[in-house]
Formats: C-alpha cells, structure tokens, sequence
C-alpha cells in the first residue's frame, strides 16, 4: 500500500526529497542517504572530529620546507621553536595551558600563528579556530593569509550538494575536512562566536592592543574577551596570546603583570625583545642631525640582526623603536615616562623607604578635595639642596570638610609636623611647621562678592583649625608639565647622580600608583587620558609642585583670624595704601 505525505506540513529539509507518487519510506531512505552525504564531505563525523590529511606525519620544521618555505628561509629563534613545539603537543580532547607570547615587532607573531593554523587544520587537532583582533577587518586580513596558506598545501574548500563553497570568504573558511576558521574583531560587539553547533576549540589573541587605546577602551576589550569569547570556548579549549606590550596598559601588559586573572593555566614565556642588553649612544651626522647607533646587544632572531635594527632607529626614530621592539613602554604609553621606582642599576630612584628630616627643612602640603570620591592630602619637605621629598599621604573617601581637617591633623601629628594648640581641646586650632596647603578650590573657597557667599565653604573648616589653606594653582597642563620637570630633574652628589624628587614606599601607595599607570591622551600628549579613573593623588601632587614654585602664605592663619571687613578673605581686601603709584 502506497503512503502519501501531506507537504503542508512536511519540515522544510524534507521537501525536497517527497512526491505525492512517491512512498514515504523511500523518502525517508534518501533523505537518510543526503545527510549522510553531507556529514561525510564536512567531515562532520567520528564524533564531531575533523580528517587528518596528507602531510599531517611531517614535523612542523618538514611541514614548513614543503609548504612555507618563505617562512624557512632563516633559522627560527627560542621563540618560535617554542610556539611550535607547543602546537605539536595539541590532542583532541584535552586542554593544554594557555601560550602568552610576548614578541617584539617584526618577530613573526601573525606569520607563526597563521602557519600554525595551516598545520593545525592538516594535524586535524582542532576542529574550529577563533581568530581574535581588535578590529574586524584586521581579523580578516589575518584569516584571508590563512586561507592563502590553506589553498597551497590543497585543502580543499568544503561545498554543499550543490557544488558552492559553504563558507569561504573574508571572514570564514570551511575545509572538506572538517576544519573551520572564524574572524572576530574587539570592535564588533558580537556576542556568539559559535559556528552551526560548533564551540571554539582553538583561540587566537593577536594584534589585541593599539598604541591609541584609552583606558576605556582597554576595560571593554577585557570584558569581551573575558564576558563573550572565552566563556563560549569548548571544554578542550587550546588558546594562544601573542602580542608586543605597546604600551603599559595594555591588555598584554596586565596579562603578564598578573594584574588581571584570566588565563591562570597558561605558558608564560620571557618576554622577547628584538636586542637582548642593548646599548646605544648618540651621533652626530655630518649633517648636523642626530642619530642613535647601537654600540652592544645580542639579536634574539638572525632575520632581524643589529644592522637591520640599526636600519629601523634611523627610520622609525628611537622612541618608537624602544617601544614597539623592546617593550620600553615608558617612552610613549605612560604620562609620567621619567618616573621610575629603581635606577637602572637596581637601587632606589624616586622612591625610598626612608628619610631622615631635619628641622630646618621647609614644610608644605598639598590638598585635593572630595567628599564621595577620594580626598588626598600629601605632605612635602625640602632640604638646604632645594631636593623634595614627599613624605606621606591621606587618601580617604566619604568624608565631609571638617572631618577631614581634623584627620588631616592626626596625620601631621604623626608625622611630628603638628600639635594642637590646646591638648585638652584636639578639635580645635592646631600649630604646625606647614608654610601653607595648596588647596583645590573648586567651590571650596568664599567668593569675593560676599553677596554672593551661602553659608560656610569647606576651606573655612581648615582655617578655624589654624590650616594655612591657599588657592592652590590649578592650570592642568602648567602643573603637568612642572611634575614631569621634577620628576626628570636630578643631580651629581659625591660623583652619584640622583633625583631630586623623592618619595616615601610605605606611606605613598596612591601616589606612587598613579604616577606609575596613568597613560596619556590619546589626542592630547599633555594631557591624562580622560577615561583615568584614579587622579585624585597626581592632582594633588601637581598642587604641591606647583605652590613650590609659586609660594604664597595664608592670611587667615598668619593673621591669626578670618577678616571680618564685609565677611571675605583677607587677601581680597584692598591696598589702604593710596600712594601705590
């Protein structure tokens, strides 16, 4: 007996192979048939595995002669040997620790990883790799190489029942085999990264980090890759990192740091610079232009040996150099490049663990206020040598005017710099060493108008307890520019050169991070980037700076009182004196 179908009803796949003629179980065995027709020229079989092809019993260094024999041509350095016997131990099903590859520009990082992609399609190791970029399109510059790498050792592309390419573009390849290949740039904001039914076997970070990137945008690549691309890889995951630092926060920077917790399980390799103990002087050309010639330092790859090095200085400039080739990321990144907590021999720099003040140096402070974001009050000494030290902070939230003038007292107390003037009275006026506090007056201070003033101003809290408060200066970028001048200022003293900045480990922590993370404008070289989430000690800190050279004293507290002339400060009140002409 003949059984018909209703195509109505009959599920889209299945139409194809139904007729009202036709019987249904001989339907049903074609469309078996087709499927498993499909299965087999994917390679989607063997338990969601991919075919291992011709070339796959050939060690990588054979492999490479026969199919890369441009990537051949020069001995490979520690590094890549290392990559690549990484790749050689991958096996179906287990997950080996993550590869963090630290290499310097021009070291073959995206030429390794795309081989390695090649042969790992080959080895049939992995069934699905996901090549991650910043941006997209670089994403798919690098899958577009792999598929150049694909089609000349002939793996084929994988096609439908039809003949057509199932996927075989910029962005994706799918082999005959069974391997696949996806591109997915940072920049997107794509949340799936699976293909069909497929999760990510193989991940590859490269080219993470841009030389622009703000701190922002740093915080929203990390919570790609930690919200969106790696929670969607498979159980058997293997994942490689390859990026040179760029700049200090970088995502690459903070992955070596162990600042941030991804990638526990991993292979963290040494960094890896173009020249290892390199040395340079400066030249003056018969032109009269200076140059920089390497005079010590061993290449880590003979493809990049000094006198190509030698090349890239004198045509990319030394800064850029230092940067994209060894990792010096505090010559461009950072906003503070001259601060540095150890000299180049080991020893303290700009911060020490000790001084020893004297009773004759001179004393100031520095304030910026905030009441539910950070206050940060910084003391400063100098010596008879004009040298500062910043001798400690107090780095409090949530704290109203009042309570932090008189916290701000039992810090300088501490610090043997204040007592207060009645002991029996602890909130009341206080004597101290302190010439002045600069102080940020952003609505802190009495207008000039007295018509103008709305009960008390912060400041007036500082006063009362005898805290020689002042206006501290505020223009950003003069201060900027004074701070780094401190912080490059130094001196020969017994034939040693050193700072003549310094400050204290144990009672600065704010401070010293801060001028060690803060990264520059992307579009303003004098300038914090505007995502800095932290700044509260660094403004501080150019307060202080800038009162050093710009000293003024406090008429409330040397006069002893507040003016009572029509209720403002005194230093608003005029000259008396008529014969100023």
């Amino acid at each position: 007996m003949k059984q018909l179908v209703n195509s109505r009803i009959t599920p889209k796949n299945f139409k194809k192979h139904v007729r009202p003629d036709k019987p249904l179980s001989l339907s049903l065995l074609e469309a078996m048939e087709s499927e498993l027709n499909n299965i087999i020229e994917t390679g989607d079989y063997d338990s969601g595995k991919a075919v291992a092809l011709p070339g796959a019993e050939l060690d990588y260094q054979q492999w490479l002669k026969l199919n890369a024999p441009h990537a051949a041509s020069s001995a490979m350095g520690e590094h890549h040997k290392r990559a690549w016997d990484w790749a050689s131990g991958l096996q179906q099903g287990i997950a080996p620790p993550a590869l963090i590859e630290c290499w310097f520009r021009g070291g073959g990082k995206s030429t390794t990883v795309e081989l390695m992609s090649s042969w790992t399609a080959v080895r049939a190791t992995r069934r699905f790799l996901l090549y991650v970029c910043a941006t997209q399109d670089a994403a798919n510059r690098h899958v577009s190489d792999i598929a150049g790498v694909m089609e000349r050792c002939g793996i084929e592309r994988a096609v439908n029942q039809y003949g057509f390419s199932k996927g075989w573009n910029a962005s994706k390849l799918r082999t005959a085999n069974g391997f696949n290949v996806l591109a997915f740039g940072l920049d997107t904001g794509a949340r799936g990264v699976k293909l069909d039914h497929l999760r990510p076997d193989m991940i590859i970070l490269d080219d993470i980090d841009e030389l622009g990137d703000s701190v922002n945008r740093v915080e929203k690549k990390i919570e790609t890759i930690t919200a969106t691309i790696l929670p969607a890889k498979s159980t058997d995951c293997a994942i490689v990192f390859v990026q040179n630092r760029i700049h200090s926060n970088s995502v690459m920077s903070r992955v070596l740091s162990g600042e941030l917790d991804m990638l526990q399980n991993r292979i963290q390799s040494p960094i890896v610079p173009a020249i290892e103990g390199l040395e340079y002087v400066p030249v003056e050309k018969e032109n009269g232009r200076t140059s920089w010639k390497i005079t010590a330092g061993r290449a880590t790859w003979e493809h990049k040996n000094l006198e190509i090095c030698q090349r890239e200085i004198e045509d990319f400039g030394l800064i850029s150099f230092l940067r994209e080739c060894q990792h010096d990321v505090g010559v461009g990144g950072r906003f503070f490049p001259d601060f540095r907590e150890y000299g180049q021999d080991g020893t303290p720099w700009h911060v020490v663990d000790y001084v020893e003040t004297q009773p004759w140096w001179r004393y100031w402070a520095s304030h910026d206020y905030g009441t539910g974001a950070p206050a940060c009050f910084l003391l400063y000494a100098s010596d008879e040598r004009e040298n500062v030290y910043v001798l400690g902070e107090w780095y409090e939230a949530g704290k109203v005017s009042s309570d932090q003038a008189q916290l701000v007292c039992e810090f300088l107390e501490k610090h043997k710099v204040a007592t207060p003037a009645d002991k029996n009275k602890r909130h009341g006026a206080w004597n101290t060493k302190l010439e002045a506090i600069a102080y940020d007056w952003a609505n802190t201070f009495p207008p000039k108008n007295v018509e103008e003033r709305i009960g008390e101003y912060p400041v007036e809290c500082w006063w009362d307890k005898n805290l020689p408060a002042v206006r501290a200066v505020k223009d950003r970028k003069a201060g900027w520019a004074r701070t780094k001048e401190w912080l490059a200022a130094s001196e020969y003293v017994n034939s040693e050169l050193k700072p003549k900045l310094r400050i204290v480990r144990g009672t600065c922590p704010n401070l010293i991070k801060q001028l060690s993370e803060t990264m520059t404008h992307t579009k303003d070289a004098d300038e914090i980037d505007n995502g800095t989430r932290n700044d509260h000690a660094i403004d501080s800190f150019r307060y202080g700076v800038m009162w050093r050279e710009y000293p003024v004293k406090c008429p409330e507290t040397t006069e002893g009182k507040l003016s009572k002339e029509f209720g403002i400060p005194t230093w608003y009140k005029k000259s008396k004196e008529d014969n100023w002409l």
